[in-house]
């Protein structure tokens, strides 16, 4: 059953207050400058699909609502009460796009039912690897770029993987903070959990269900008025960023925009293919990878602060991009902006 309007605005409020409440408690509890200063971080309520239909509107980086958590929850074999699961590994269903990136997300059940997820990220201050901080323009392979977790559970039924701990702790420089912030990130999700069964017992499961897909529809349609005062037509910008590596040349990143009538192509062919450096995107050749489209949303919320921060927001867009093989000497790819196959 769809919901009215007037429920749907109650519903929406709930969801985005509880996304509040997650990112709050992660920016007051976590140890490192990267949450607590520059809000490098993320925290939302997703669909059992792994999609946001809520998220903050004030709190860290609000671009990450199109973030697909779907591959990687996929890559889980069952969840509990009580389960964490956790990655870094940009390979592993494209969630994460460096391994500074730690992405954590856990079930939330009902009467013994799932209703949904809710995950989030932050921005370790270091990984290990050949470098501090783990990243540099210098580093030619992803196994230079520090400790790689495959989707894995951390928590099973409420309770540490001791041995994933000290695994982690043993292969980062300060490890302490490592540890203060995972902390803060599951304190994040105790709160998101407490506060989606606030929601279930206000609306009801069945209202709580049709909401989820309610909310992402609305966003889409508001997003959608917003492009359709666009003028049709095609418009093309190229920037360089920085060198590729030492001694490097700058990569050129080439747009076009097509507009027609509501709908949005992002056209990244034009641009350089994948470096040896660590400066590519893990899109998955997904055509709403968030990655592709960071000002999208910005640009959409900024038209219309109404607006409501969810996945429904990139339907109305897609992207594509250059192809681009292993460079010569490489075990595999690092990050890259692939060609874009399929719908979403």
């Amino acid at each position: 059953m769809k919901t009215s309007a007037l429920s749907l605005q109650i519903f929406a409020h709930y969801c985005a207050a509880a996304a509040e409440a997650m990112a709050y408690t992660l920016m007051r509890t976590a140890h490192s400058t990267f949450v607590k200063e520059t809000e490098d971080f993320s925290c939302g309520l997703l669909t059992p699909e792994g999609l946001t239909f809520a998220s903050p509107k004030t709190l860290g980086a609000t671009w990450y609502i199109g973030l697909d958590y779907g591959p990687v929850i996929k890559m889980i074999n069952s969840y509990q009460e009580g389960d964490v699961c956790i990655t870094n590994d940009a390979y592993s269903g494209a969630v994460a796009t460096h391994t500074p990136d730690i992405h954590i997300w856990a079930p939330v059940f009902v009467d013994g039912e799932l209703m949904c997820f809710i995950g989030g990220h932050i921005h370790n201050t270091d990984m290990g690897g050949a470098v501090p901080a783990s990243l540099s323009r210098s580093l030619y392979e992803i196994h230079q770029e520090g400790l790689r977790i495959p989707p894995v559970k951390i928590m099973r039924r409420g309770v540490f993987d001791e041995n994933l701990v000290k695994l982690m702790g043993m292969n980062v420089r300060v490890p302490h903070q490592n540890w203060g912030d995972l902390n803060a990130q599951i304190a994040s999700l105790s709160i998101g959990i407490r506060k989606v069964k606030e929601i279930v017992g206000r609306f009801g499961k069945e209202a709580f269900r049709n909401g989820m897909i309610d909310l992402m529809d609305y966003a889409e349609a508001q997003a959608r008025a917003i492009v359709r005062t666009l003028p049709n037509g095609d418009y093309f910008h190229a920037e360089f960023a920085d060198e590729d590596s030492d001694g490097g040349y700058p990569c050129r990143i080439a747009l076009t925009l097509r507009v027609r009538d509501g709908d949005l192509e992002l056209d990244f062919s034009g641009s350089d293919p994948q470096v040896n450096a660590s400066l590519n995107m893990p899109t998955g050749g997904r055509p709403r990878h968030v990655l592709a489209m960071v000002g999208l949303g910005y640009v959409l919320y900024s038209l219309d602060n109404n607006l409501l921060l969810n996945y429904g927001v990139l339907r109305v867009a897609r992207s594509d991009g250059p192809d681009g093989g292993a460079p010569a000497g490489r075990e595999a790819p690092h990050h890259r902006l692939r060609r874009a196959s399929g719908r979403l």
